[in-house]
């Protein structure tokens, strides 16, 4: 009520309107009294339009979810009646993911011979054999995404001109695995302990981590040559490490410099060594890799736009922004204390093997086959769903 005799009044004071007998407030008095009186409100008004505003927000993250799950549902019975000619529900349900298809076969014993089953989309138990679900999935044109060579275009033989002398064509080059020739008998990539045993491990198989995991940071240039393997060149002395940006292919470079960091236990404050240096740091020299753009290759981002936090919101739970945080490793919540990335055999341990790191792959490895669309939602981590004979 104070508030509309305040207008009122502010409205007889332009009129020239006096009360008889009485003072009148003055136009300040009156544009006081307004302010009072409506900041309170105005206050309100904006608490409850910021509260709608979150809910209908909550409410429309929600249904895109609700909506995707449908979607991607759909897409999977599309695919799938696609791919077995349009031989509807029944096919729909054989359908599965094609690096899962490889897993079944694996953790089956990867049996050259006979059948191994799988879980299809619908749940139910099917069965296919190496040559009809596992072969065609290395030896077949387009079959992890359109336009995709064949894994065998590149992996044909275990010869010096097959790239990684490896051979995809054939069971037995598979289980050879890479490298046949300079590291014989080869090496694993079933995660076998060695060539001809068969403790085969999916999960920590090199195999599998080519197919899923994308290289980082998003967005490398694939180099067939792989020159840029090992990031980009730098220069070190003991005032630095000086970054050759968008130079590759030297004997002094990123993912080396890392490597010696991890090697020499991982250091926070204490220096490590790198070629003639010797008086390097974490915090000056490693922690820069992590945190500024434009590191690894034009326009890169950095590796904490992503990798910011141990939280629910941060991809893979994962701060690179610290050292705390590399140490923590992945996963720090949804496997607690978190899963090593510097090689360790767990979180706070310091048997660091950087040959073994995690890290270290997803710096140094394309993900296969190449040109595979990155994906930070990784929805297609696991390839496209497939089914067995229907390639």
């Amino acid at each position: 009520m104070k508030k509309y005799l305040a207008i009122v009044t502010l409205l007889l004071l332009s009129l020239g309107v006096v009360s008889c007998g009485l003072t009148p407030p003055t136009r300040q008095d009156a544009l006081d009294q307004l302010a009072k009186e409506s900041a309170p409100s105005d206050a309100q008004v904006q608490a409850d339009a910021i509260v709608k505003a979150a809910e209908i927000n909550a409410e429309a993250i929600v249904k895109a979810a609700e909506i995707n799950a449908e979607a991607i549902k759909e897409a999977a019975r599309i695919q799938a009646e696609a791919a077995g000619g349009g031989a509807g529900a029944a096919m729909s349900g054989a359908a599965v993911k094609a690096v899962d298809l490889i897993g079944a076969w694996v953790e089956a014993g990867a049996p050259e011979t006979g059948s191994f089953d799988y879980q299809g989309v619908d749940g139910n138990t099917y069965q296919t054999d190496f040559e009809t679900g596992i072969l065609p999935l290395f030896t077949t044109d387009g079959v992890w995404f359109d336009g995709q060579q064949a894994c065998s275009g590149c992996h044909f033989a275990n010869s010096e001109n097959s790239y990684h002398e490896m051979d995809l064509s054939t069971y037995a080059g598979i289980i050879t695995g890479g490298d046949a020739l300079s590291e014989p008998p080869g090496v694993p990539i079933l995660g076998q302990s060695e060539v001809g045993a068969s403790d085969f491990n999916w999960s920590a198989s090199k195999l599998r981590a080519r197919l899923r995991n994308n290289r980082m940071p998003p967005g490398w240039e694939f180099d067939i040559t792989e020159t840029n393997r090992d990031g980009p060149c730098v220069t070190v002395s003991n005032s630095g490490v000086e970054v050759q940006k968008y130079e590759y292919g030297c004997d002094l470079n990123a993912v080396g410099l890392i490597g010696a960091w991890v090697e020499a236990g991982a250091p926070e404050t204490a220096p490590f060594s790198y070629g003639d240096a010797t008086q390097l740091t974490f915090e000056r020299d490693i922690l820069p890799f992590f945190t500024e753009k434009g590191m690894w290759f034009e326009n890169s981002r950095a590796c904490g736009e992503c990798h910011f936090a141990n939280s629910e919101n941060s991809y893979h739970e994962m701060d690179l922004t610290s050292y705390q945080g590399i140490m923590t490793g992945g996963d720090a919540l949804s496997e607690p204390p978190g899963v090593p990335i510097l090689g360790q055999s767990e979180v706070g341990a310091t048997d660091f093997n950087w040959g073994a790191s995690k890290l270290r792959a997803r710096l140094r490895n394309n993900r296969m086959a190449p040109g595979v669309e990155f994906d930070i939602t990784e929805e297609n981590r696991d390839g496209p769903l497939v089914v067995p004979g229907q390639y």
